[in-house]
């Protein structure tokens, strides 16, 4: 396995976020992670990436526990992550922004560097806004920038904190088939947290299912589509 997420707690004063969640994840999947508003999607996201440190339970990562590490230290580890609310600089051009990832991830030369990041732009069809500053480039393409940041650094797993959302239907189809793009072309393995349920449905390997912190289904997306308490509590109806 390359990660094993192993009975992880994590309380906020009297507030129980995540209770008792585990689940692995192989080298090469696609792993959608769903749930309600507040039933700790991203707060299971903040403690794979040593934001938070956990009450209970063990990240591990490549066959060692990432529990206690630094964000910093985990993502040199071969993690790399992006936010609900795009994390990028506006005041920097796309390409500097991606070679922060690019830097930061690899032990390269300024020239291999550039080569990397300007590679990812291209794959992600922003090679013609790699001089353009962040600030001026629309919503959808500023979500892909944080994404080429994200696996300039070569991560082993990425993940991804709802991609989709704010997207029309042209622009969500654009970064699924670029979702498609990133395991086929450079062998990273993800999680990926959204809600467009179509989307998720169609991309994912399996799917794990949050409410009120609690693991309540892990399966294929068929399984998780007719399963009787992901329908009662977050899908409302069994999706074909």
């Amino acid at each position: 396995m390359l990660l094993d997420i192993e009975n992880l707690s994590k309380s906020f004063g009297g507030l129980q976020v995540l209770a008792g969640v585990s689940f692995s994840l192989q080298q090469g999947e696609i792993l959608g992670l769903i749930g309600p508003n507040g039933a700790g999607k991203s707060t299971l996201f903040n403690v794979v990436t040593g934001v938070y440190r956990p009450d209970t339970g063990r990240v591990v990562f490549q066959g060692r526990d990432l529990v206690g590490l630094k964000p910093h230290q985990v993502a040199r580890r071969g993690i790399s992550r992006t936010f609900q609310l795009v994390q990028i600089s506006p005041a920097m051009t796309a390409l500097q922004n991606v070679l922060v990832g690019t830097y930061f991830g690899q032990k390269a030369s300024a020239k291999d560097a550039k080569k990397e990041a300007t590679e990812c732009l291209e794959l992600l069809n922003l090679g013609h806004a790699k001089d353009t500053v962040s600030a001026r480039l629309t919503y959808s393409d500023r979500k892909l920038i944080e994404i080429a940041r994200a696996i300039s650094a070569r991560p082993a797993l990425a993940l991804l904190d709802e991609p989709l959302s704010g997207l029309n239907p042209s622009e969500t189809e654009k970064m699924m088939e670029i979702i498609r793009v990133i395991r086929k072309t450079r062998g990273v393995t993800i999680i990926w947290i959204e809600h467009k349920m179509d989307a998720i449905f169609s991309l994912c390997d399996r799917i794990v299912v949050l409410d009120y912190g609690e693991k309540i289904a892990e399966g294929i997306p068929r399984e998780i589509a007719h399963d009787k308490a992901v329908v009662e509590a977050y899908l409302g109806e069994p999706l074909n």
